[in-house]
């Protein structure tokens, strides 16, 4: 047999092994997993003990697209053998395995045996620090910009009382504009600092310092510069976005602090688990003040440039965006 073929022996070793990790894991045990791989290793010569840790990120990418629980520290590596997801399982079957198989209840367990290893050191830096350093705790495998993060759910995080960005649109239509460049360039101001035209501007209901403000109506919300209507947002635009994204959430509450050696070090601490977002209620947080649309758009030698029409949330509203929507504490056993 061809040396990158897996026999079902091999995989069958491997997949035991892995499952009493997983056993170790919910047990709160300490687990070398550098000795298990040497251990399988003497066991299969065929195999090296590196060879044996990339078989146990593919189980965990069977399980992770089974909506299973799948083992810490070990991130879903896809590209394996279909004959592989056969065995695993198999071998759930075989043993009866009752394996937690609703996400927000996988999630909650690497929360709460994150939350008990103390203060972790950050990855990443700048506004997307915590997000990169749950992501990279979970092992949860790299997310493209339009899927949820964790097995359907859309992970984010909350720190201090800053607005929560919920989802980022481009307009439905522009009315007194033709486009983006164009926004900049009628309703924008000269940037002396970078030399440039920019329009960075953050609002809700009540006109901001340049004179944008949102109108909600029933099928469209609009935004105003005094009372001259520049672009509007079909409700079928905004509810795809909630949908697309928000239909099932959870927002991490994060603390921060420094280590002994200065370093920023964060802790997540409790989770609003959220479901069903609503457009009508949306419409109403909107009317309440508690929605905000920044604009974030500059042109420099006639490019223009823009991070995103970004929609963003006060923390204390966001219960109010869903059909229903709970508190869990992660301190907790």
């Amino acid at each position: 047999m061809p040396q990158n073929v897996w026999t079902a022996r091999e995989n069958r070793g491997a997949i035991t092994a892995y499952f009493r990790l997983l056993e170790a894991q919910a047990a709160g045990e300490k687990v070398n997993k550098s000795e298990i791989y040497r251990t399988l290793s003497q066991r299969y010569p065929r195999r090296s003990p590196k060879a044996f840790e990339y078989k146990f990120q593919n189980i965990s990418a069977v399980l992770y697209e089974q909506k299973l629980p799948f083992a810490d520290g070990l991130r879903p590596m896809g590209n394996f053998q279909g004959v592989l997801r056969d065995l695993v399982l198999d071998y759930i079957n075989q043993y009866a395995l009752a394996l937690p198989n609703q996400p927000i209840e996988i999630l909650t367990d690497k929360l709460r045996r994150l939350w008990r290893k103390g203060y972790l050191p950050l990855h990443g830096s700048g506004s997307g620090r915590f997000g990169l350093t749950l992501e990279h705790y979970l092992g949860i495998p790299k997310n493209s910009a339009k899927t949820p993060d964790f097995m359907g759910i859309e992970l984010k995080t909350k720190f201090g009382e800053t607005l929560q960005t919920l989802f980022s649109r481009t307009p439905s239509n522009y009315i007194a504009c033709k486009d983006k460049q164009e926004l900049v360039e009628k309703f924008g101001y000269f940037d002396p600092q970078r030399n440039r035209q920019s329009l960075y501007t953050s609002f809700n209901n009540t006109p901001d310092s340049l004179g944008f403000f949102l109108i909600p109506r029933k099928m469209r919300i609009v935004i105003n510069q005094k009372k001259l209507a520049v672009l509007e947002y079909q409700r079928s635009r905004l509810e795809d976005a909630l949908l697309e994204k928000h239909n099932e959430t959870a927002f991490l509450s994060v603390t921060q602090k420094k280590d002994v050696k200065g370093k920023s070090t964060c802790r997540f601490e409790s989770m609003l688990y959220c479901r069903s977002p609503s457009y009508d209620k949306f419409v109403e947080l909107v009317r309440q003040g508690s929605i905000y649309l920044d604009f974030t758009l500059s042109i420099t030698n006639g490019r223009t440039r823009d991070h995103g029409f970004l929609w963003r949330c006060e923390q204390g509203a966001i219960p109010d965006l869903y059909k229903r929507a709970r508190h869990i504490d992660l301190t907790r056993a």
